[in-house]
Parts: structure tokens; C-alpha cells; sequence
């Protein structure tokens, strides 16, 4: 018996995904035509020439939509689109600016779904395959019924409705994908409701991630981890505050940060002690004062089950779908550096600089530098340098990308960033003479080169060659 083809969709309120190329224009019109009238469509984007036969009378930008906040508004962007009553095409570049995990696109999947059921209008999501990162795909998957191509409407078996997303269990969330694609199981899910199936627990964004189409474990609120310079943790949207009774703030957040490190497989309890206590001899009474911080550390992300334990190792258990800076920041900067390697500047800028927005400083920049420099363990400065480097060519590359796109002011604010990270660093002086030499600057290029010399003597070497003939190059005295 042959298998049945998940293919166009009918009679079904459009909440579609369409993943598109800028260079291929001809895919998204004619992806576009096969779904609705384009004449009828208004367009939600800043970008003027997105889609140059909508009239301007058919745009609406990001901010009179309510898309350019930090986090969504739901009521808000429903209650400025519902009156349009038409076709919509929305751009969703506007969420490349505000990455704090799958929030923003879970609660635009949710405005999507209510406007295209509710109130008839048909809702396509234009994603730009080119700047798209993982997790944003990933979270696409889940929160658009059909994909949408020119060939027509596709079903998407990974779609949750926002009820399903927000409030079922994940057996039920599991069930209801699995009766889209096999129509004998569409009853499933309401039979086994109520059953001991849930899945429960997960990983923050730096431990293993779950597969796609297995989505977000409903009964905790999720965090959003914050780890460059000042360690913050929000759950639910609520700053957790560190500064409870019986607590020893630093040692709490310290503790938070290790585990945090330590990922999936937890960390050893006698090394934290060690690290915590490395004053106190007595064992036992470390390891009791280790009891008293996990307690407090349990306390104050609001759950017994945020920190479980396993004999002797202890491990943070995150809600699925909690976030973390770090991970985005890394995807931000590979695909921005992708693109501009293909020459797509533009396009690029538009990564690296939500990279820029997410580094704050160095990997826990709040953490006591008794714990993070500690003899007993180096656990967090390799990670903290590797990280620095990142933003190092991060500022490097947004400079050089800058540059090709005419923007040397601002080229010259990035590139003093990346000095600021590493004076040594040949790549950014070598950028900032560049920079003052464009500009006719020949004094400001001397005086570079002077400060790149120090800092490398500082540090008991000498200038490289390639800066050395950069140097006689530029310099027009």
C-alpha cells in the first residue's frame, strides 16, 4: 500500500513559511501568485524594495506593525493588523534585530495562526534563506501550518497550533504532528490525554538540543540566559534576583555559571566545593555548605527540579526551549561571515551587528574573579578567551563590511572596539591605518602604527612583517 503524499493544502487558513532567495525574485512572486491575489497583499517590511509591484499604499513598516520591539507584543501586533483585514506578506528580517531565543517567533506563529483562523486573513512569513540562523528555522517549523513554494501550499507536519504550543503536554504535542501525517491517528492525542507520558526536562541552548519537530515541554517557564558580561537569567520574562535571604549571592551565581558550563553531563561535587571553599579543610563541612548553595541556587530559579542530582553530580535542568546568548551569537557570526565571503555586504552587516548587539563582554563578567581564575580549576577563562577572539574578528569583519559598504565613520567605531579587546591585534590596526588613510588621516596612521609597536612590546614581541610593509605603504611622508 502506498504511502500518501503530504502535498497542497485545502480549504485551510494560509499560515505559511516561505523560504526565499533575494537573487531568485522570480521564486517568490510566482510562490506568492499561487497562494493570493498579489494585488490585494499588504506588505510588512522596512525594505522598499521588497517586492516592487505592491504599491506603497500596500507597506506598512515594523514599527506601525508593532514588530520592532525587544519582545513581541501579541495583543499589540493583533490588535494594529486585524483591522487590515487583507492578505499579508510579512518580511521577517524584523526578527534578525530582536534574537532572544524562539519567544519572538513563537508569539509571531501565535499572531499568524489567531489572524489567519480568526479573521480570514491570509498570513505568509518571508524568510530570507540567506539570513536565516538555525534555531529560527528550526522554530519555524513549528509555528506555520503549510510552507509555501511556487509549486502551491505544502502541509507542515511539524506544526503546532499556539494552543498546543503554549498549554499541551509534549505527548500531546507529539501525538496531534503525528496524526497530520498519518490521518488514522488524527483521535490519538485526545486518547492518551491525561496519561503519565509527559516528557519532562531539557538543556539550556549550550547542552544537547532537541531534534526538530520535538517541541517545548509546556509546564515551566522557560530561561533566557544572558552570559556575556553580566550573568542575568530571566524565566518567564522576570529578572531572576540573586539577593534572596540565606543566600551568598556570588556563590550562588557562580554555582549557576558552572553548572551552566558544565552541560549536560553536570559537574562532580567535589571540585565545586573545592572551588567555592578552597579556604576550608574539612570536607564534610563543605560539602554541606555545597547542600545549603544548591538549596538557595534551587530557590531562586523558582523550582525544586531546576538542579537535579545524580549521586555525586549535580546538573541544571532547563525547560526545553530556554535560551542562551551564546549559541546565537556563534550562529550570527558563521552566517554572517558566510555571506560575506559571497560578497552579500549588506547582508552580512545585518547579522553582525545583532552578533554586536548580543556580546555585552567578556563570558561571565560578573562572576568573582576568585572562581573564575581559580587554582583548584580552570574552568571558565578558556572559554571566556576563545569567546573574546570570536568578538575580536566578529568587530573585524563588521569593520571590513562596513568599509565595502562606504560606512567608514562607522567602520572606525568597530574597528577601536576590536583594539579595545586585543591593542595587539594585527588584524584591527592594520583596519584602523586603513581607515585613517581612507580618510587622509596620514598623522592619525603614524600614531597607530606607534600603538600597535607598544602593545606588541608589551606583550615581548615585535611588529610583524606584514604590518611593518602595511606601514611603508601607507605612510605618505
Amino acid at each position: 500500500m502506498r504511502m500518501k503524499k503530504i502535498s497542497k493544502t485545502a480549504n485551510a487558513p494560509i499560515n505559511a513559511a516561505l523560504f526565499a532567495l533575494r537573487d531568485n525574485p522570480g521564486f517568490l512572486l510566482n510562490a506568492v501568485a499561487a497562494a493570493l491575489p498579489l494585488s490585494k497583499a499588504m506588505l510588512i517590511s522596512d525594505d522598499s524594495k521588497l517586492i516592487k509591484p505592491i504599491p506603497d499604499r500596500h507597506r506598512m513598516n515594523f514599527m506601525a506593525a508593532g514588530l520592532d520591539r525587544a519582545m513581541v507584543d501579541r495583543d499589540l501586533v493583533v490588535t494594529k493588523l486585524k483591522h487590515l483585514r487583507s492578505p499579508l506578506i510579512v518580511d521577517m528580517r524584523w526578527a534578525i534585530a530582536n534574537t532572544e531565543g524562539m519567544t519572538n517567533l513563537e508569539r509571531w506563529g501565535a499572531i499568524a495562526d489567531h489572524l489567519s483562523r480568526e479573521w480570514s486573513m491570509p498570513i505568509i512569513s518571508l524568510y530570507d534563506q540567506d539570513l536565516v540562523i538555525e534555531e529560527q528555522m528550526q522554530t519555524a517549523f513549528r509555528v506555520h501550518s503549510q510552507f509555501l513554494a511556487p509549486s502551491g501550499l505544502h502541509a507542515n507536519p511539524y506544526w503546532l497550533p499556539s494552543q498546543l504550543l503554549e498549554s499541551a503536554s509534549l505527548d500531546e504535542q507529539l501525538s496531534f504532528m503525528l496524526g497530520r501525517v498519518v490521518p488514522d491517528y488524527a483521535g490519538l492525542h485526545t486518547r492518551r490525554k491525561g496519561g503519565e507520558l509527559f516528557a519532562r526536562g531539557a538543556t539550556p541552548s549550550w547542552l544537547a538540543k532537541p531534534a526538530p519537530g520535538l517541541v517545548n515541554a509546556p509546564n515551566a517557564p522557560r530561561w533566557h540566559i544572558h552570559c556575556f558580561g553580566k550573568l542575568r537569567v530571566f524565566i518567564g520574562g522576570r529578572d531572576v534576583n540573586w539577593q534572596i535571604a540565606g543566600s551568598t549571592p556570588k556563590k550562588t551565581r557562580t554555582l549557576f555559571a558552572y553548572l551552566l558550563q558544565s552541560g549536560e553531563k553536570g559537574a562532580d561535587a567535589e571540585p565545586l566545593s573545592e572551588l567555592l571553599w578552597p579556604e576550608e579543610d574539612n570536607a564534610s563541612v563543605k560539602r554541606a555548605r555545597l547542600h545549603h548553595t544548591i538549596a538557595m541556587l534551587r530557590k531562586t530559579l523558582g523550582s525544586a527540579a531546576s538542579v537535579l542530582r545524580d549521586g555525586d553530580y549535580y546538573r541544571l535542568n532547563a525547560p526545553q526551549g530556554s535560551w542562551i546568548d551564546i549559541d546565537t551569537f556563534e550562529q550570527l557570526c558563521r552566517r554572517g561571515l558566510a555571506l560575506f565571503k559571497r560578497n552579500e555586504h549588506e547582508e552580512a552587516l545585518q547579522l553582525y551587528l545583532a552578533a554586536d548587539k548580543l556580546y555585552a563582554g567578556d563570558l561571565f563578567g560578573d562572576v568573582p574573579r576568585v572562581y573564575t581564575e581559580s587554582d583548584q580549576e580552570n574552568w571558565c577563562v578558556p572559554r571566556r578567551i576563545w569567546l573574546r577572539e570570536m568578538a575580536l574578528k566578529l568587530q573585524t569583519d563588521l569593520t571590513r563590511a562596513l568599509m565595502k559598504t562606504g560606512r567608514t565613520r562607522e567602520a572606525l567605531e568597530h574597528c577601536m572596539k576590536a583594539l579595545a579587546l586585543d591593542p595587539a591585534s594585527d588584524a584591527a590596526n592594520a583596519e584602523a591605518m586603513r581607515i585613517f588613510d581612507t580618510q587622509g588621516r596620514v598623522e592619525a596612521v603614524q600614531r597607530q602604527y606607534r600603538q600597535y609597536k607598544q602593545a606588541v612590546a608589551a606583550m615581548g614581541a615585535s611588529e610583524s612583517s606584514e604590518m611593518k610593509s602595511l606601514f611603508r605603504e601607507l605612510d605618505k611622508t
